[in-house]
């Protein structure tokens, strides 16, 4: 993974667009073997295709990636699917954004895992605080060291994920169970959900289709 972005605002751009594109070729092709029905891929697709990339201006949302992820965030990426032609498209854009993201987190509850803060960051790359501004959808790179719980959580928008890696899913409604990598996950509004990675990295494309004002994270880079 680079570590710096030399990029211009066109070229940023452009990589912004390729990901997009890619995503939503997947999110076709894929969503209706993962279970996923007609209405909610449309849905996704209708929020991606509508989304309209500037340029991030400030302020921005979190911070650099902490060093001791660095090695987990390049194992992650070296482990995820390569095999078609989209999935390298998608990956090889988002290695080329990443240098430029800001990293969040999500705080640990009492109950949580100790060091699940220290542990995992997503990448924000569209939305409100991220590389990109976008008012339609939040798009995020999630990333988790191996045997790690990320906590049972609930959110008003919906939410879908490509998954990069191996690792565990969970939905009120379907219990745990293994997408694998190159499945696709979606969340009905308010759903009760949560993921852990097994004994690899977990890595996985998430996004949040909703107003911008909804359910972003702050300026020091707080995930809700």
């Amino acid at each position: 993974m680079r570590s710096k972005c030399d990029l211009s605002e066109q070229e940023l751009l452009m990589h912004g667009v390729i990901l997009r594109e890619a995503l939503m070729r997947i999110l076709v092709r894929h969503s209706p073997s993962c279970g996923v029905g007609v209405e909610a891929t449309e849905v996704c697709l209708r929020s991606l295709g509508n989304a309209r990339l500037d340029i991030g201006l400030g302020p921005f949302s979190g911070g650099p990636l902490p060093s001791t992820l660095e090695s987990t965030v390049t194992q992650a990426l070296s482990n995820a699917p390569r095999t078609k032609p989209d999935f390298k498209i998608l990956l090889s854009a988002i290695e080329m954004l990443l240098p430029g993201s800001r990293w969040i987190k999500r705080l640990a509850a009492e109950k949580d895992d100790a060091d699940f803060e220290e542990r995992h960051r997503h990448a924000l790359i569209f939305g409100k605080g991220g590389l990109f501004q976008c008012s339609t959808i939040t798009l995020g790179l999630a990333v988790m060291e191996p045997e790690l719980n990320y906590p049972f959580h609930r959110h008003p928008p919906a939410e879908f994920y490509l998954v990069l890696s191996e690792g565990d899913w969970y939905r009120e409604d379907a219990g745990w169970w293994s997408p694998g990598a190159g499945g696709v996950v979606f969340n009905p509004p308010s759903a009760v959900h949560s993921m852990r990675s097994t004994g690899k990295p977990l890595l996985a494309l998430w996004g949040r289709i909703e107003n911008a004002q909804e359910a972003a994270p702050d300026s020091k880079g707080v995930f809700q």
